[in-house]
């Protein structure tokens, strides 16, 4: 007989308990008959939280008892402790059958309950409504509700059986840790030279949206017999939104967005969106720690890079450790399994990131080789407050210096620059007057500011 279980004490969660037996019978009558029929006979079975976490049920049902266990899979011994127990004492109870709602229902029954948390759990007792339906043989359903001074919610339950303290505990300090180092390092970002980028705008899009997947999937997590995680959680996490966002105004050009950046962002959240759909999967734990791929991929074909800061590394770095957290420690709160391949596959990917991140930043490798950069921006107000940080003249005023250079490609840029009233614009994004940065350029190809390499002028 295959018997579809459903508990409201599990938020209605359905179950499957598969038996050897048949019923052929579709009368209701007839299976109440075969449970009575089939009493001191346990109905074992497999509740499928998911394929790699199922939930083993024990029922056992006879005229006196009607026993419920329930216990984590952790190998393949059946005998393992359980970490639920209610039974309920039927003899002293007559059942009511009701003909509409196709329901057996008890009344007061004195109901032991065993939240076995270790072995030494004291079990506790109290009074409660138990109805048994089956809308056809194949199809039970499970209904429980407690006296008020039992003390015994759907909230408790789930917490003793799926979320120790230890557990919640170790998952709210990761968290926490996560968020303040992420904080600290922004603001140590915030006060250091750090200009425009678009490529790491895109980077600090990928984490916002993360960070508000994860807020999200907390809020869900730490309902409320769990306030006491919950509240320095998402204290912390709000925070960590608001820098967030202060990094990408930080980064952002000074232009507006046009379509295509628009068309990019909201592609660039399905796909996050989808990915944190997959964490149970390799793949999907794998894909969302490619958090620099964008921003790599976007200097490799535009040239434009950021000055290296290990701050920004140190933003970024935190988003690994809650992959390793769930593919390294099994003990972890969404009971997703440990998986050394995948571990070892997100750390290796994170170490490739950044060093490819650092020698873009620092020496310009793996950058298009045949790729033009375009020094000269157009002067605007916002440089009416910057120096050029050669001759330390205001860039609106540009010096009067004789360009000690006979290759044409200079003498033709800087003939541009004056005409049209440009500045010059490095990689690495820092602006010179153009006789500045040309003659410096004659001596040696580096940024006068970061010492990161200049390609040729084209």
């Amino acid at each position: 007989m295959r018997i579809i279980l459903q508990l409201l004490i599990f938020r209605c969660t359905i179950c499957e308990i598969l038996t050897n037996n048949t019923v052929a019978s579709l009368d209701i009558q007839s299976a109440y008959q075969y449970l009575i029929e089939n009493e001191n006979q346990s109905i074992l079975g497999q509740w499928k939280v998911s394929q790699q976490h199922p939930v083993y049920i024990s029922i056992g049902f006879d005229s006196e008892n009607f026993i419920l266990q329930v216990y984590l899979r952790q190998n393949d011994n059946l005998r393992e402790p359980y970490f639920m127990r209610l039974s309920y004492l039927l003899n002293n109870s007559s059942y009511f059958f009701d003909s509409v709602k196709n329901r057996m229902t008890w009344k007061k029954v004195l109901t032991e309950i065993t939240l076995q948390v270790n072995r030494n759990h004291t079990p506790q007792y109290c009074k409660a409504t138990l109805e048994l339906e089956i809308q056809n043989p194949n199809n039970l359903q499970i209904y429980s509700d407690f006296d008020n001074d039992c003390q015994l919610t759907e909230e408790k339950i789930n917490l003793y059986i799926f979320q120790n303290f230890l557990q919640m505990l170790v998952y709210l300090t990761l968290i926490i840790f996560i968020q303040m180092f992420q904080i600290i390092n922004s603001h140590h970002f915030f006060n250091s030279d750090a200009r425009p980028n678009q490529g790491g705008l895109i980077t600090m899009s990928i984490i916002l949206t993360q960070d508000i997947y994860i807020c999200i999937i907390n809020l869900l997590l730490f309902d409320t017999i769990r306030l006491c995680f919950f509240i320095p959680c998402l204290g912390s996490q709000m925070i960590t939104i608001l820098f967030d966002l202060k990094m990408k105004v930080k980064l952002a050009q000074a232009s507006n967005d046009n379509m295509k950046e628009i068309l990019f962002f909201f592609v660039q959240f399905l796909i996050i969106t989808f990915l944190f759909l997959q964490i149970q999967n390799s793949y999907g734990m794998i894909l969302l720690n490619l958090i620099l791929f964008p921003q790599i991929l976007f200097t490799f074909f535009t040239g434009k890079r950021q000055t290296f800061n290990s701050h920004y590394i140190g933003i970024i770095f935190p988003r690994v450790l809650y992959s390793l957290y769930f593919t390294g420690y099994s003990n972890n709160v969404f009971m997703f399994k440990n998986n050394l391949v995948t571990f070892g596959t997100i750390i290796l990917i994170f170490l490739i990131q950044s060093i490819i991140y650092y020698f873009q930043c620092h020496n310009g490798l793996f950058i298009l080789s045949n790729k033009k950069f375009n020094y000269l921006i157009k002067l605007t107000n916002d440089h009416t407050k910057i120096d050029c940080s050669i001759c330390l003249v205001n860039l609106t005023s540009p010096p009067e210096l004789i360009l000690n250079s006979e290759e044409p490609i200079h003498i033709q840029t800087l003939n541009m620059a004056t005409q049209l009233k440009l500045l010059m614009n490095t990689p690495c994004n820092h602006i010179f007057h153009p006789s500045c940065l040309i003659q410096w350029m004659q001596i040696n190809l580096t940024c006068p500011l970061c010492k990161s390499s200049l390609p040729q002028i084209c």
